[in-house]
């Protein structure tokens, strides 16, 4: 009966484990665990809530189909209120719910199970609620004089005000929803319903009753109030508003700032082009020039005067092409209106005059949009110039797309005259410049010497050049380059020290420049090849221990190619070489397993060129098969008076012994 009793209670605390056991993580009696273990409920490695939602913005969060943020800013300029409206409909609303039901996990131990239930609902306001606080604003705004950013410039300064942000929805969980149940969650109130967060394929939208009353899985809406950060202005006088509005659509913002005499909009730019995969986060990655900014037109502002004189800034962004990216800028001051007056030239400019090499002829881009930026200031901002530039019509000299391009003549260069012209038909000047190709560059000698010679053929009418040239192996800026040469109007040949180069094709790097002249870096292909060596081996030790033969060396490459090693014996491959630094040698070799002869040992080094060098070796074995002379016989003593015993009698005794060492009487 004891053990009975004793068993009985076993199987009771089994049980009760087991049932300990099933009970979900976080459980409590009494509810929920308010400590702070459960943020870090999906693992102490895995991140926190804060750390998931700062890499974040409102809209990864929840995906709208639009939205309205109207912000009012602190008379001192530090914070600003925030209410914004966002109606979410058709599969939008699947994309919330599923993205909230990710979410939820951080507290609800039911959380990322493809369901929302009602009970679960005013943990997911709490959750989106704290997750907002942690997430980029998309907005900067700075004091002082405009940019647009550059190093040590950081425009996400502002930030969600920590316990003041409130997240609310209608219709999260809609009770119409079609594919509704109740709740299946052990200890779930009575009334309690969920429904799934993926769409359902056959779902009825209600598309043909009262909308008001179809509270439906296709609509939802959020509200959001919140205070913002701003760290950045503390002189309202001249100020800027950045803002990122990449993978941005159907939003609309309200800035209403504090009543500011003469505040006025000086510049609003839209900045395309931005690779947000590789400028994630930061305002337009490679900070352009104020008023350099190109635009597609695709986002707006607007800017109203209110009853008490304040100033409202609207403006819709809208830059749905991932991951092409879009920031605008907007520039404000109480500073008085400017003078309207012509563009200039910059010191960045081409001077009038100046001559441009070109590496070869034929239709190309003399300058780009980064280049041609800088050759103007004008108050409206360089982007609403008109440049003007022309020539001799068998130039074909073209500026579109911001770009300047021409048909460079390959003999005596050509005249090209530009100037910028504003909005009020206000003109920079003419500035001339000649543009062509200086030389024509070749070689005698397509297989790489040190050194190798380089012939340069001057083109007439360019002014005295300095050249260097050096040899490149990647088609890219040459390692060195020789002193410089001087061209003027006749052919010079040079020979050019080629040095640090792999085997394969060799090119010509060239740098260019002279009084007046614009410098030139160019990689030319004359078809040289370089060939290459092969590896050099040398032995230093070889020679047998015991049965065991092996030998070693060292090696070097002349073109400084990596070696590879192979060992054969007999032709056969069978085994490896070990390499340390430019020492090489072979395993101890046991010939006692090979057959008995003359055995070739050969060991291979290859270059990454495929050229080969060996080592070879004869070794021969015979004297490990030759048995040894036997032994001379000891002379025999007959002075012993008892025969010997023999195999026999030994035999005969031991069994003896054997027999009679175990009685005893």
């Amino acid at each position: 009966m004891r053990r009975q009793g004793v068993l009985r209670i076993v199987v009771m605390i089994t049980i009760i484990g087991l049932m300990i056991s099933w009970l979900p993580m976080g459980y409590q009696q009494g509810g929920l665990d308010d400590s702070q273990d459960r943020r870090e409920q999906l693992g102490p490695d895995e991140p926190t809530l804060e750390e998931r939602c700062s890499v974040l913005t409102f809209e990864d969060m929840f995906e709208y189909t639009k939205a309205v943020f109207n912000f009012t800013i602190a008379s001192d300029w530090s914070s600003a209120e925030i209410e914004a409206v966002a109606w979410v409909n058709g599969t939008l609303a699947d994309d919330v719910r599923q993205s909230l039901d990710e979410y939820i996990a951080q507290i609800y131990p039911s959380g990322d199970d493809g369901w929302i239930s009602t009970d679960e609902r005013e943990g997911v306001r709490a959750i989106a609620s704290e997750c907002v606080q942690y997430t980029f604003t998309r907005m900067g705004m700075r004091d002082g004089s405009p940019h647009r950013g550059g190093d040590g410039t950081d425009w996400k300064n502002t930030s969600w005000t920590e316990d003041e942000v409130l997240v609310e929805e209608w219709n999260l969980v809609p009770p119409r929803h079609s594919e509704s149940r109740d709740c299946s969650g052990i200890g779930s109130n009575s009334d309690c319903y969920e429904v799934p967060v993926y769409p359902d394929s056959d779902r009825d939208c209600d598309t043909d009753i009262d909308s008001s009353s179809g509270q439906d899985e296709c609509r939802m809406m959020l509200w959001l109030n919140a205070t913002m950060t701003i760290s950045g202005i503390n002189d309202p006088s001249d100020f800027t508003i950045a803002y990122n509005a990449s993978n941005m659509s159907g939003a609309e913002y309200h800035i209403k700032f504090p009543v500011t005499e003469g505040l006025r909009l000086d510049m609003w730019e839209e900045c395309e082009g931005r690779d947000v995969q590789v400028d994630m986060g930061d305002f337009a990655g490679v900070a352009p020039l104020r008023g350099s900014c190109v635009g597609d037109g695709s986002s707006s502002y607007e800017l109203n005067e209110n009853e008490d004189g304040s100033l409202t800034y609207s403006f819709y962004p809208n830059m749905p092409q991932w991951p092409l990216g879009e920031d605008l800028f907007a520039d404000f001051t109480t500073a008085p209106i400017p003078v309207d007056d012509p563009p200039v030239w910059t010191a960045s400019a081409p001077t009038n005059g100046a001559w441009f090499p070109r590496a070869s002829g034929g239709a190309q881009i003399i300058a780009d949009w980064n280049e041609v930026q800088n050759w103007f200031n004008d108050e409206a901002g360089v982007s609403n110039l008109d440049v003007n530039c022309r020539g001799d019509a068998g130039l074909a000299i073209t500026y579109s797309q911001r770009e300047l391009s021409m048909d460079v003549p390959r003999g005596q260069a050509g005249e090209v005259t530009c100037e910028a012209i504003d909005s009020s038909g206000q003109s920079s000047g003419n500035r001339t410049w000649n543009i062509g190709v200086p030389f024509q560059i070749s070689t005698t000698d397509t297989e790489l010497s040190d050194p190798h010679p380089i012939t340069l053929s001057p083109t007439a009418g360019w002014p005295d050049l300095s050249v260097e040239i050096g040899f490149t192996s990647s088609f890219e800026e040459a390692g060195t380059y020789s002193s410089q040469y001087s061209i003027q109007d006749s052919e010079i040949t040079q020979d050019i020290a080629a040095l640090g180069l792999i085997p394969g094709p060799v090119y010509v790097a060239v740098i260019v420049t002279g009084e007046g002249v614009y410098s030139l870096q160019a990689i030319y292909d004359l078809g040289i090849q370089k060939a290459s060596s092969a590896p050099i081996m040398t032995v230093t030790t070889e020679g047998w221990d015991g049965n065991s033969w092996s030998m070693n060396g060292q090696f070097s490459d002349p073109d400084g190619e990596t070696i590879s090693f192979s060992l054969m014996i007999d032709g056969a491959s069978v085994g490896s070489i070990t390499v340390s630094g430019n020492m090489w040698s072979t395993p101890a070799i046991d010939f006692s397993v090979w057959t008995e002869g003359s055995h070739i040992v050969e060991v291979q080094a290859c270059d990454e060129s495929g050229l080969c060098s060996s080592q070879q070796r004869s070794v021969d074995n015979t004297h490990l098969f030759v048995d040894p002379e036997p032994e001379p016989e000891p002379p025999k003593d007959n002075s012993s008076v008892l025969p010997s015993m023999g195999l026999a009698g030994l035999i005969l005794a031991a069994s003896a012994a054997l027999i009679y060492s175990g009685r005893r009487d």
